[in-house]
């Protein structure tokens, strides 16, 4: 019942550069139409929870860090080849759990990163999202 109650008529509103009376904007109220606010003390921990299946779906080829809505996979090959592989299946499995999940990944914030020592050189690879 008390979840049912967070969950469900919730409105919010933005509010910017409106404080005590001064003609900031303000929008109109709006029904939550995702059903968890923004900003909201539950939040972080549900989405947690909603995604923390994502992590399962990849963790025999990376090593998968959750941090509030923030999510790094960590692929680690010295076979080249092997870790191109890799790292386009998880891509395609990130991308599929996402659709399943009703979620859409936003390329805008996605990045690949390698880190590299001092004896590694850099491997050229395309990384695909998708059909991106």
């Amino acid at each position: 019942m008390l979840m049912e109650s967070y969950l469900i008529n919730r409105y919010q509103r933005v509010v910017i550069n409106a404080h005590n009376n001064s003609n900031g904007c303000v929008s109109k109220w709006e029904e939550v139409q995702h059903k968890v606010s923004q900003g909201s003390v539950l939040g972080p921990l549900l989405f947690l929870i909603y995604v923390n299946d994502l992590s399962k779906s990849v963790s025999d080829k990376s090593s998968p860090i959750l941090f509030a809505d923030d999510t790094s996979f960590i692929i680690a090959n010295c076979d080249e080849t092997k870790f191109k592989f890799n790292t386009n299946e998880i891509f395609n499995e990130i991308n599929k759990w996402f659709h399943i999940n009703l979620l859409m990944l936003n390329y805008d914030k996605t990045y690949f990163l390698q880190f590299l020592t001092k004896t590694n050189h850099e491997i050229n690879m395309q990384v695909s999202f998708g059909n991106r």
